[in-house]
């Protein structure tokens, strides 16, 4: 029997196997995948969220750092005046004898009045930002002296760096004689412009007006300053230059009040002016900024928002930056 080669049989078709997934497969691993990239977005959407969130505190510490400095660096120099009389016989041995400070509870009426006819907003809430007006001698070496001619200084400066005109007469008494030259003052008013807008730190000050001075125009200091409140620390008597004796009713702090609760003090009769009476007892002042940020923050946690603090605590808030309290020089 004759055979037939292998190679020259018919060839039986193979049944082709096709490879991929089923439906059901598809489904989990879509459902797999966008479930990983939720995740991933969530993650990332948090990360930015609290990275912007970081950028702002940050940038509202530093401005309220730098705005507290502002103001502190003047409180520190209030009621400075430099001595002209050195003997036990005088009653008032400087240039400059006064209120250091004067504040407004809601803002001052007109920031440019003089010192003496300061009147004060009728707004007194806590909504409203309060001001102070801060006095000293101005020198070469307490401010930033103006420059004529090459590097030599020529001026004292204001808080926005307008020269002052040494327009005012000593106050040293009984005068000495040859009679001490004129002096130039420092007043700087501090306070909040723009509050429903563009809220900045503002001042306006002493500056030359011819050969004598005036306020000046209000000029801004440092944005996104919202709020200021204000506490002073007084003493039971305004204290009086040269006394005989030391008189603790005149340098101890007895309690922390607002401008409108010095403003209503009883007149002790130790200085004619009642203003000067009223607010020689300041001793201490405490400062309590609220910031507010540039950048919008969405869906920030309601503990992150800006909040206000209760004039009477003065407890700092996340958003609000208070200084310690800063003691003016006393006479």
């Amino acid at each position: 029997m004759r055979r037939i080669p292998s190679s020259s049989r018919k060839a039986t078709p193979r049944r082709l196997r096709s490879g991929g997934f089923t439906l059901l497969e598809l489904l989990i691993a879509l459902t797999i995948g966008l479930a990983v990239i939720a995740t991933v977005l969530a993650v990332y959407i948090s990360s930015s969220r609290s990275s912007q969130l970081s950028q702002a505190e940050t940038q509202l510490n530093e401005d309220g750092i730098l705005a507290l400095n502002l103001v502190q660096q003047q409180l520190k120099v209030a009621g400075y005046s430099r001595q002209i009389i050195p003997n036990n016989g005088a009653s008032v041995m400087g240039n400059f004898s006064g209120a250091a400070v004067r504040g407004c509870d809601g803002g001052f009426t007109s920031g440019s009045a003089a010192f003496g006819s300061l009147t004060c907003s009728s707004a007194t809430d806590d909504a409203a930002s309060d001001a102070i007006a801060i006095r000293y001698e101005a020198t070469l070496e307490n401010t930033n002296p103006t420059v004529a001619t090459g590097t030599t200084p020529s001026a004292p400066t204001n808080c926005i760096n307008n020269g002052i005109n040494a327009a005012d007469a000593s106050q040293a008494a009984p005068a000495p004689t040859p009679p001490p030259a004129n002096y130039a003052l420092a007043d700087n008013r501090y306070m909040v412009t723009s509050p429903t807008t563009q809220p900045m730190l503002s001042c306006q000050g002493n500056e030359k007006s011819g050969t004598a001075n005036a306020i000046g125009t209000s000029q801004p200091l440092l944005a996104n300053v919202e709020n200021i409140q204000i506490l002073y620390g007084v003493a039971r008597l305004p204290s009086a230059e040269l006394a005989a004796t030391y008189d603790p009713m005149r340098h101890q702090i007895v309690s922390y009040r607002s401008a409108s609760e010095i403003d209503a003090l009883a007149v002790s009769g130790t200085l004619p002016d009642a203003t000067d009476d009223r607010w020689g007892r300041v001793l201490s002042v405490r400062v309590c900024l609220l910031m507010r940020s540039d950048q919008t923050v969405r869906d920030v946690p309601q503990a992150a928002l800006p909040t206000r603090t209760a004039k009477t605590s003065m407890q700092p808030a996340p958003t609000a930056i208070c200084a310690r309290p800063t003691r003016p020089p006393s006479c």
